[in-house]
Parts: structure tokens; sequence; C-alpha cells
């Protein structure tokens, strides 16, 4: 199946992003890669859940990201809709994401990550292993039971843990099957879908078979998870081998229309 959309795209307007990655660029991209569907999220805190946990949110409060609302004016994106959502953070404080109703309502989508530890963990939780896994699960269910749950589209890139001083995979392999199922059942239950995040993806079939992430996604299928895909694109070289990386997944889940949210059809 071939997957004709992308709701994982920063913008220059994220901290870490590149200045290449403009609204043109992605147009263009939407264009040539034939998207039905681009959905924009560049990291966002909303000043009304409190100080930001980190102080790379500083910068990225409401009036810096709706800045982009004034730059998709009049560019062409050919036969692909446009959306305008946001990337929100998880709050250990409140063990909620950062993002009040109110403000939700005015995005499209939002996706939210259980996985940003390296923002919003405390470093001592890294070792040992477990502690760093259990953190990853108690923030994804009070991410998906918070107030702001109905406004969430998908899970951002789920338990890979970003920027990790260790590979990511050793905490995948601690989740066991059954845990992965009553994590996947509640967020069936929620109507909440499972992000497929292509960035850092190789475009090799064998290293996907072999990936510990591929274990999770046929767990999430087999609970009626619907899913999304995603580049994370932060440049403007982000999409280099998207098409074909998304559908190698969709090869290997046994993925069809049906599978995908709603929402990105």
């Amino acid at each position: 199946m071939k997957i004709t959309h992308d709701f994982h795209v920063h913008t220059h307007l994220s901290v870490c992003a590149k200045d290449s990655a403009t609204v043109q660029h992605y147009a263009n991209t939407a264009k040539k890669l034939g998207f039905n569907k681009i959905g924009f999220a560049d990291h966002f805190w909303d000043e009304k859940c409190g100080e930001p946990w980190n102080n790379f949110y500083k910068r990225q409060g409401l009036d810096h990201v709706l800045e982009l609302k004034k730059e998709l004016e009049g560019v062409d994106f050919g036969n692909a809709k446009v959306y305008f959502g946001c990337e929100t953070e998880y709050n250990p404080i409140t063990k909620s994401p950062a993002i009040t109703p109110a403000v939700a309502e005015q995005f499209d989508f939002i996706i939210v990550p259980n996985s940003h530890t390296h923002m919003m963990m405390p470093k001592e939780l890294y070792e040992p292993y477990e502690n760093h896994k259990q953190f990853m699960i108690d923030a994804y269910y009070n991410i998906i039971n918070s107030e702001v749950s109905k406004y969430v589209l998908s899970m951002a890139h789920p338990f890979e843990a970003v920027c990790c001083p260790y590979d990511n995979e050793i905490l995948m392999k601690l989740i066991s099957d059954d845990e992965y199922r009553r994590i996947y059942d509640s967020t069936a239950n929620k109507g909440i879908a499972v992000e497929i995040n292509t960035s850092g993806v190789k475009n090799d079939k064998e290293a996907i078979l072999a990936s510990e992430k591929l274990r999770g996604f046929r767990i999430a299928k087999e609970c009626g998870c619907k899913f999304t895909f995603g580049s994370d694109s932060h440049t403007d070289a982000g999409h280099d081998e998207y098409a074909s990386v998304c559908g190698i997944f969709a090869d290997v889940l046994g993925l069809t229309e049906n599978d995908l949210a709603e929402f990105v059809r």
C-alpha cells in the first residue's frame, strides 16, 4: 500500500529544525511524493500549563507556532490538503500533555510523544533500564487518559526513547507482549492512533524486519489500533527515503487503508 500522507513535519519554527525546513520545501515534497494530506507539527508548549520543564520549549509558545499559518497562505501544495497541528510535550509535573483544551481547539490535530525522555525524564531514571521503561509506560497512560486525549490524533514514535544514551531497543525489549496488549487495547478504546515514525529508519526491509519496534506495531494492529505515518522531518532531506520506508512498513505489517486513522486517509 502506498502511503500518501505525512502527519509529523517540523518547520524552521521548531528550534531543533534547520532553516531549510520551509513551507515551500514541504509543498514541493508533497507534490513530488503525491501526498493527499500533510500535517505540520512543530514543537509546542502551552504557556497556560506553567513553565516548561525544559528550556527548549521557552521559544515554542502559541504565538510562535501560530506564525506558520501566515507562512502557509497562498502556497501551492498541489492535491494535498494541509493541516495545522503541533507536537506538544508530556509534562512530568502535571502528568499530562502540555496543552489546555481551549488551545488544543486551535489546532487541526495534536500528536504527543511518551518518548522524549531526554527532555522530560529525570536523568537518574536512565538506569536501571526498567525505570526508564516504566517512565515511558506511565507517561503513555497519563497521555491517553488526560483531559485533552480527545484531541490527540496519534502517539508520536511510541517507546522510541529519543537521544537515548544507549540503544533504545533495549527498552522496547523489556516491554512484554502482555504489557503491549494492555497499552494498545487502551489506545484503541480511546480512538487514538499509533504513529509509525520513519525518522532514522533505513530503506532496508531486512533491517526493518529485525527491528524491535515492529513487535509493538504488530500487537497494536492485533488490538485494533489505527496508524498514522510521520517522517519527523526537520530538514530539506527528511523525505529522501520516506515513500519506500513507509511502503516496507505497510507491506510487512499487512496494512490496508482501513488500518489507517480516518483523519489521514
